[in-house]
């Protein structure tokens, strides 16, 4: 959670890396939310990240998409052509195709305890060819959309990084958003009459540098709110927050990474231990450039949040859809068979060398 958006794509590069994966066990206690799901997606994985492309209807393996909170995940699901919804241990999720590809899309929560729980239950089946966390987060400059290079928890010293194909489909994904990057709002958002406010820079997209994950909340997982907001509810994307629910809800401080949250290091862990393609997209929604002042978190989260979520999730769409374009073309049938052998860096540099259009 937190966040920052843009609305001109100046796009930065700093470093770019692989997970390191390890195998796990999955908890037998998972294996019952199977049970819920259509067979043919408990039956679905390992097939790689070209065969998620869906001509007609979704279909297994899918990509899956998960956010924090309701508001983060809001533009994904509007772009997304909603099929049906389904129950992952005992959590709601989208089926639905977005970029002609096969998407899951779902809410982990807010904080490291929940996002470590929701990614373990999501991941558990096998039927996620890859996974890619779209949100909001603290940032040198609100608006600047953060693809960082490392992701770590504020208290643990291991450092995950994104797949490695992955982020060089993003550094294509970032030439080719679906519209330019949010630089104005309301402040604050929900209001009907609110002045619109813009921000003092344009906003860029940059890859590399350090996102790191706080756990604010001691351990305990941090409650969701049944029928709650676009913040606090449980629900997928619904309307609304409250401001008064904020109380006592501050982020551990750390020497200035790129982009802090609560959810993103949490998810990444998780899917090094399946193995699973992992990216995360975070917007600034708090830090510099705010033309009303240097406010800090949670003020500025609260005007700034929507547009964060916007520009987030405009970058995770066009990723999605630019391997969408790879999967189908013919001509990329080798870079295909890559990454169902995972093989990311190989992958990511046949991406890379691709012509544009």
């Amino acid at each position: 959670m937190r966040c920052t958006l843009t609305a001109t794509a100046r796009v930065c590069h700093r470093t770019h890396c692989v997970f390191d994966h390890r195998p796990w066990l999955v908890a037998a206690v998972l294996a019952a939310g199977v049970a819920c799901l259509p067979p043919s997606v408990a039956q679905a994985g390992g097939k790689g990240l070209c065969a998620t492309t869906a001509a007609e209807h979704s279909a297994p393996p899918y990509v899956a998409v998960v956010s924090a909170f309701p508001a983060e995940l809001a533009p994904i699901a509007a772009a997304t052509e909603i099929e049906t919804t389904i129950q992952i241990a005992g959590r709601s999720y989208y089926v639905g195709r977005l970029g002609g590809v096969s998407v899951l899309l779902g809410l982990t929560g807010i904080g490291l305890v929940n996002a470590t729980n929701r990614a373990h239950d999501l991941l558990a089946h096998g039927q996620i060819a890859g996974l890619l966390m779209s949100g909001t987060a603290g940032t040198h400059h609100i608006g600047d959309v953060v693809l960082a290079s490392d992701l770590v928890e504020s208290d643990r010293k291991r450092v995950f990084h994104p797949n490695a194909a992955l982020f060089a489909l993003a550094q294509r994904a970032a030439t080719a958003l679906p519209g330019p990057l949010e630089r104005c709002t309301p402040v604050p958002p929900r209001s009907p009459d609110a002045p619109v406010v813009c921000l003092l820079f344009d906003p860029t997209v940059i890859f590399g540098g350090r996102d790191v994950s706080a756990d604010p909340f001691g351990g305990r997982a941090f409650p969701c709110m049944p029928g709650g907001d676009e913040i606090f509810g449980c629900e997928l994307p619904a309307p609304a927050v409250s401001r008064a629910t904020i109380d006592g809800f501050e982020p551990r401080q750390v020497s200035t990474p790129d982009a802090e949250d609560m959810e993103t290091a949490a998810v990444a862990r998780a899917a090094a231990r399946r193995r699973v393609p992992f990216l995360a997209v975070r917007a600034g929604s708090d830090g510099g450039g705010d033309p009303l002042g240097d406010r800090g978190f949670p003020a500025q989260f609260f005007d700034y949040y929507r547009l964060a979520a916007h520009n987030a999730g405009d970058l995770t769409r066009a990723v999605i859809a630019e391997l969408g374009r790879l999967a189908r073309d013919r001509s990329a049938r080798r870079t295909c068979r890559l990454l169902a052998a995972h093989r990311w860096r190989s992958a990511a540099k046949r991406i890379a060398a691709r012509p544009n259009g």
